[in-house]
């Protein structure tokens, strides 16, 4: 046994390989493009390291591209032949590949959970149990799952800032901003690496509108956040939404030519930086040219049959693009496939399954609706469909685009009652958004209020000149 350099206890042939497994941890936490290197270093100072093998197929499952999930079972076939020597915790990271592969994703988060009781500082079960309660949306389960691990956490200890960067993005999701804040600044003066903790802080400022903070902290990090990889692109993509929020739409589309969407990605991130924006800016009316096609080809490629349904959230991106680049046969496989993986007797205890029927599909198919301009129908969908949104993962900035998508139907479907009412819900929310601003005033307007429509007009014009 040696132990990583926290003082946990690893099965490996060398204290060597042991360090390379803590490089391509760090690596790993901040987002860098060197991880998979790092991960082939491992393997090459000890084969039979059982963590490596864990850390194989957790990178293997982590990117929800069904290529890379496929090879996850020799990874786990590779860590279950390692277990008689393994320790306890150790046996339980592969049970939660197992588990993982499996489908039973909170089973995974579950194990690794119950890791942390007893081995607090075991990062990577941290951060992973972390990244998969964001995924699935379960939000309370992230904050308790990091609120049990801090008490022992200290700032000397190796790898604290990203710890601390974690715990800061569960205040932030639950709508804690300052502690979120403050702790996520805390944490990139730690660590300037740590892109997860400035990602924290970005969606504060992006939450609480407060607009061109966003754009200056995002600016005063871009030197060292463009090296960490593809996750950099998906800062930029924050920065957009100020952008567009103060309606700099030249500044927005610039930003996707030139960082976020500079060449077709086969990266989901990518694509779901690019769909979400140019959703949003067509639904402002903008002309967004043929960038929509580009993201369809890619998507084009996530059509796959029922076994390989991996992130709905996903999906709903990859639906986006080919439905409003109106490729709709294209799109309509992918529903097919979505209702596919739902039915299948094979899939009834995956954990996604139920994220499938409930919010999956239904936005899928108001999406489609949306292409084909039936915004009625949109509307019956995301009345109800919009408050079980949030296992589908992703943030609440990113999970916004399909209530806009809710809003705009309304106003492109005549029903001007339901438009100001859900701009009023919407400017009450978030009363930094000249856009929502001037459609709350036009909504106004054709209700017959002209009075209150000319405060809120006056309200974006006062942002927009701020």
């Amino acid at each position: 046994m040696f132990n990583d350099k926290r003082g946990l206890a690893m099965t490996a042939s060398s204290q060597d390989a042991v360090d390379a497994f803590d490089s391509c941890v760090d690596e790993f936490l901040a987002s860098g493009r060197d991880a998979a290197l790092l991960l082939k270093k491992v393997s090459d100072v000890d084969p039979e390291m059982i963590m490596g093998q864990c850390l194989r197929g957790y990178f293997q499952r982590l990117p929800a591209q069904a290529h890379l999930a496929a090879q996850s079972g020799d990874s786990l076939a590779n860590a279950q032949s390692l277990t008689a020597t393994a320790s306890e915790r150790e046996q339980k990271h592969v049970a939660a590949l197992a588990a993982w592969c499996d489908g039973d994703i909170r089973k995974t988060t579950a194990l690794w959970d119950e890791i942390l009781l007893d081995h607090p500082r075991d990062i990577l079960a941290m951060r992973l149990a972390h990244t998969m309660h964001f995924f699935l949306g379960d939000l309370a389960q992230m904050r308790d799952s990091m609120a049990r691990v801090m008490p022992h956490w200290t700032e000397d200890l190796p790898g604290y800032g990203f710890v601390l960067g974690c715990r800061a993005f569960t205040f932030e999701e639950t709508h804690e901003f300052e502690p979120a804040e403050r702790l996520g600044r805390r944490a990139v003066e730690i660590n300037e690496n740590d892109i997860w903790a400035g990602h924290c802080v970005a969606h504060v400022l992006e939450a609480q509108g407060r607009r061109q903070d966003g754009i200056v902290w995002i600016d005063e990090h871009e030197t060292a956040w463009q090296k960490r990889g593809i996750f950099a692109h998906h800062m930029w993509w924050h920065r957009a939404l100020h952008y567009l929020e103060l309606e700099r739409f030249d500044d927005v589309l610039a930003a996707y030519d030139r960082q976020f969407w500079t060449e077709p990605s086969e990266d989901n991130i990518d694509i779901c930086n690019a769909a979400s924006m140019l959703m949003r800016l067509d639904m402002l009316g903008l002309d967004v040219g043929d960038r929509w096609e580009t993201v369809a080809d890619v998507s084009a490629n996530r059509i796959a049959p029922l076994q390989q349904r991996l992130r709905p959230f996903n999906d709903l991106h990859f639906m986006m693009a080919l439905a409003m680049a109106g490729r709709r046969d294209e799109a309509e496989t992918l529903l097919a496939s979505m209702r596919d993986f739902r039915d299948s007797q094979d899939n009834e205890d995956a954990t996604i399954t139920p994220t499938y029927r409930d919010a999956g599909i239904p936005i899928a198919e108001a999406t489609l609706a949306y292409a084909a301009e039936d915004y009625s129908r949109v509307i019956d969908i995301m009345r109800e469909t919009r408050y079980h949104m949030v296992p589908l993962g992703g943030s609440w900035a990113q999970r916004d685009v399909w209530v806009r998508m809710f809003l705009h139907a309304a106003i492109k479907d005549g029903q001007h009652g339901l438009a100001r009412a859900l701009l009023a819900e919407r400017t009450a929310d978030n009363p930094s958004s000249a856009p929502s601003w001037k459609l709350y005033a036009d909504a106004l307007d054709q209700c017959g209020d002209a009075d209150t429509a000319g405060t809120a007009r006056a309200r974006a014009a006062e942002l927009l000149a701020a």
